[in-house]
């Protein structure tokens, strides 16, 4: 009689393993050493979340990361670097959904909820016999903004964070007010990335599995996924694209067929809405912190709002901050000639795993707190001190570090704008110098009917991140200053700020103003944009019509970046009245511009000259830098 077939070989036969398993599998957890259980865990409102468990077989008790997420399982498929230290260190790791999302229970929400159901969750699993008590979070991007506010309001179990790419999970931190989770920017809302995220990942009602055992519960969601539409194909970004480019904004994503989601909720409500009080975004009323190494990248969408949570919270102990020359999610993806987008970097390569892998070492495991600081025992390299402050210098190749931000060695620059009055293209007579020139003004004329188009893109779905601008330069409607080529290197490490002298013939316009870093061969690189909606020019809290023809001061915030410009480099700002369909178009008639599908053209008008001397003040770096060669 032969022999029966190994059970376990049968069912992968018929069902193979989830690229969740193949990848814990191939991090180290092999089938004899670990086990991984597909639970369903009730949060203290009876609801109950998908978890995945993946811990040691051995009995004992040990250290647990956590990574929560509104994405599918599916997205945990790394099978190097950290994971892989993490297994070989007998640590439990835990993917769960966020309430809502995939085949967690309950309406799904942005935020909404996420700090109460992730405290219930650490109660969880600190109540496991498995677990030491010790729990350190981690993740990039929606990963990530669930560490922020729970990190700062505390948890008896929570000991390290490490969040990647966040921003959507701050709210009003000081320089930083009514961003509002990165959907805003000045007032403008982010139309296009949060169409993109939403569609997928933001419906509010999903497919439900029904009330059945708990092990068939967990025998489904293992098999199956909830089906979203893939936002990395290019027939989605095609229709998004057209979209996008219809009016009114508001049914950007109902016209593409989508159910209900938060996206229509926050364009209606606005920036002060009621609906962003339920978001659970960490504002400067949350003064607590955990330890954190906070990462980002200069060019992700989120990287201003990083920096600003980071000055906040600077104070308390053991809180780091990494910005490397990457776009969202790629600072662990290293080269010794990595570019981003259509710009060379240089070698960006720096010791990610081995830092994150010893951070969670010294704040998890009990052995590593029982000897001396630092100390991790047998599994793994001791936890060596760093420098507070580590950001990658942009066209040098090389870092900048610190004890805190701004660097010590920084002082603020103004540079003024200046021409006849035709500084509109690049062959206009637009300029940047130390001093003011005469007294003149440059007129932009913004068409909502034919919008200054995006050209780099936050997240990089649909084109490079950076990329040359010299396309956008060419049109009428925007005005361009730059400085003479340099002479001596310029270094900028810190805030720009747009101080600018405005007026306008309509009851609302928007001002953009976008850093650009232009080669001797007239190459022009854009580093960061922002942006002000000027109703909102004394406040998002306090909107107001303009005046026609009254000249109002403005502040344009929001940019921030590391970037060395060598000698013959020249530096230049874009002023524009729109950026399209990155940013929702202004109608000009002060009204619900997400409700509305035409409005008049608006005559923006720059002044500058010692009568109004708008400037820009930029955080020049004034220590050594020592550039590596870029290819």
């Amino acid at each position: 009689m032969p022999a029966s077939p190994d059970s376990t070989a049968q069912v992968e036969e018929f069902f193979p393993p989830t690229a969740l398993e193949k990848s814990a599998r191939a991090s180290g957890a092999d089938a004899t050493r670990y086990r991984i259980d597909y639970l369903m865990v009730p949060m203290r409102d009876g609801v109950r979340l998908a978890t995945v468990v993946i811990r040691p077989k051995a009995e004992g008790r040990y250290p647990t990361v956590i990574s929560r997420t509104p994405y599918a399982m599916t997205s945990f498929e790394r099978p190097e670097g950290l994971y892989k230290a993490l297994f070989d260190a007998d640590y439990v790791v835990i993917v769960q959904n966020e309430r809502g999302s995939e085949w967690s229970e309950g309406e799904f929400g942005f935020l909404t909820g996420t700090t109460a159901d992730a405290a219930d969750s650490l109660d969880w699993v600190a109540a496991q016999g498995w677990s030491n008590g010790r729990v350190g979070l981690y993740g990039c991007s929606s990963t990530a903004e669930n560490q922020l506010k729970l990190a700062a309001t505390g948890h008896p179990a929570l000991r390290a964070c490490i969040p990647m790419s966040s921003g959507a999970g701050i709210g009003s931190v000081p320089g930083a007010e009514w961003h509002q989770g990165l959907f805003y920017r000045g007032g403008v809302p982010m139309l296009k990335c949060w169409a993109l995220w939403h569609a997928p990942f933001g419906i509010r009602m999903r497919p439900k599995l029904p009330l059945v055992g708990d092990d068939e519960l967990a025998r489904t969601f293992r098999k199956f996924s909830v089906s979203v539409p893939d936002f990395r194909t290019t027939e989605y970004a095609a229709a998004l694209a057209r979209s996008t480019k219809q009016a009114p904004s508001l049914e950007v994503l109902r016209r593409m067929g989508a159910p209900l989601t938060g996206f229509e909720v926050f364009m209606a409500d606005g920036p002060t809405g009621e609906s962003w009080k339920r978001v659970d975004l960490i504002d400067a009323t949350h003064a607590g912190a955990t330890p954190s190494i906070n990462v980002n990248g200069w060019m992700d969408i989120g990287t201003y709002e990083t920096v600003k949570l980071f000055e906040f919270q600077q104070h308390h102990p053991d809180q780091y901050l990494i910005l490397a020359g990457t776009e969202h999610c790629r600072m662990t993806v290293t080269a010794p000639d990595a570019k981003l987008g259509d710009r060379p970097m240089g070698d960006t390569r720096f010791s990610y795993d081995e830092i994150f892998r010893n951070w969670f070492h010294h704040w998890l495991r009990e052995d590593g707190e029982a000897g001396e600081a630092g100390e991790a025992g047998e599994a793994g390299e001791a936890w060596k001190p760093m420098p507070k402050v580590q950001v990658f210098l942009m066209g040098a190749g090389t870092w900048l570090t610190g004890d805190r931000w701004p660097l010590a060695e920084t002082q603020e620059r103004s540079l003024y704008l200046g021409g006849g009055g035709s500084a509109n293209t690049l062959w206009g007579d637009g300029s940047l110098a130390e001093a003011s020139g005469d007294d003149a003004a440059d007129l932009v004329i913004a068409d909502p009917h034919n919008p200054v188009p995006s050209l780099g893109d936050d997240l990089g779905a649909d084109g490079p991140v950076c990329t040359d601008q010299r396309g956008i330069e060419c049109r009428a409607d925007v005005l361009v200053y730059s400085t003479a080529p340099l002479t001596s290197p310029v270094t900028i490490a810190g805030d720009v700020t747009a101080e600018l002298y405005v007026s306008a013939d309509a009851p609302d316009a928007d001002v953009f103003v976008k850093l650009v870093d232009v080669y001797p061969d007239g190459t022009a690189y854009n580093l960061a944009q922002s942006c002000l909606r000027l109703r909102y020019r004394d406040g998002i809290d306090s909107p107001a019509s303009l005046e026609p023809g009254e000249i109002y001061r403005i502040e344009i915030r929001g940019i921030t970046t590391a970037n060395y410009f060598p000698a013959r480099h020249r530096i230049r700002i874009e002023v524009a009245g729109s950026s399209f369909p990155l940013a929702d178009r202004n109608w000009h008639t002060g009204g619900q511009n997400e409700l509305m599908t035409g409005g008049p053209m608006a005559h923006i008008t720059i002044h500058h000259g010692p009568s109004h001397p708008s400037r820009v003040r930029i955080t020049e770096y004034t220590g050594e830098v020592d550039p590596k060669p870029i290819a």
